[in-house]
């Protein structure tokens, strides 16, 4: 099981940084964020709002593995977080983990964009969230397209789900992998923007909704799709993807496998 300790994350976001190093609080948050997109669970809790994503308890501090350093910026005093070298041999340890669920080309993309974003002032890197999640009003025909065509396609897929194995292990989890799907894209529809087209509306849910959401329409329903179609199933793919949205939801969201009302949510 992968799930990134706060610690964890930071060291891994700073190594692939220009500099080792991030200029402030505001663009940390958009940078660990960030790696949802990459499918990599981390134990970081989300809020969402027109600045983008954030964490009011995640702050620059002194630790072990990254250290506060001060610098001037138009006749400000700013702070910003850069890595110490035992920072590195963690970032070292938890790139042998991820190691184990992204492939070259998705872990050289990982590392493209991360620094490619930690040279681009916090607004741009928003801008940029924003407009890949659907947040601004203006888009929200666009997101309400979205969760319309998520539950539509899960729906399909869950119905030819039941041409899968239940002898076959590799099968059966993914036979699991879209029933969660399906029931998860249920709850965000149900639940989560149930009071999407209000015209009050306004950022009414935490980051991981918009980011569960935008991955299920770009990157699992296709990747369910193409499996389906396939008489050789990837179980090392299969268990990535249904790793990521029960472990990112295993703490703190109520769509949760441990919780025992789930059944109830779903229903």
């Amino acid at each position: 099981m992968i799930l990134l300790s706060k610690e964890e994350a930071i060291s891994l976001v700073l190594s692939f940084s220009k500099n080792n190093s991030i200029s402030s609080k505001t663009k940390l948050n958009k940078l660990l964020a960030r790696l949802n997109l990459f499918m990599i669970p981390i134990d970081i809790d989300f809020d969402l709002n027109k600045y983008g994503s954030y964490n009011a308890e995640l702050d620059c501090e002194n630790t072990d593995f990254y250290e506060i350093y001060e610098y001037n910026w138009k006749g400000h005093s700013n702070e910003g977080l850069k890595l110490t070298q035992k920072g590195k041999l963690l970032s070292e340890q938890v790139i042998e983990k991820i190691l184990n669920i992204l492939n070259p080309d998705e872990f050289k993309q990982l590392k493209e964009s991360i620094y490619s974003l930690s040279i681009l002032p916090a607004d741009e890197i928003s801008e940029d969230e924003h407009g890949k999640l659907l947040v601004d009003t203006e888009d929200r025909h666009k997101l309400v397209n979205r969760i319309n065509s998520v539950c539509i396609d899960l729906l399909d897929l869950n119905e030819s789900a039941s041409q899968l194995k239940e002898d076959n292990l590799t099968e059966l989890r993914l036979s699991a992998l879209i029933e969660y799907c399906f029931s998860l894209s249920k709850y965000l529809k149900d639940k989560r923007f149930k009071n999407l087209e209000d015209r009050d509306y306004d950022y009414d849910s935490r980051m991981i909704d918009y980011y569960f959401l935008y991955i299920l329409e770009k990157i699992t329903i296709p990747f369910i799709k193409e499996q389906l179609g396939s008489d050789v199933k990837n179980g090392v793919e299969i268990n990535k993807h249904y790793q990521y949205f029960t472990n990112f939801a295993r703490k703190k969201y109520v769509f949760s496998l441990d919780n025992p009302d789930l059944r109830k949510i779903v229903t």
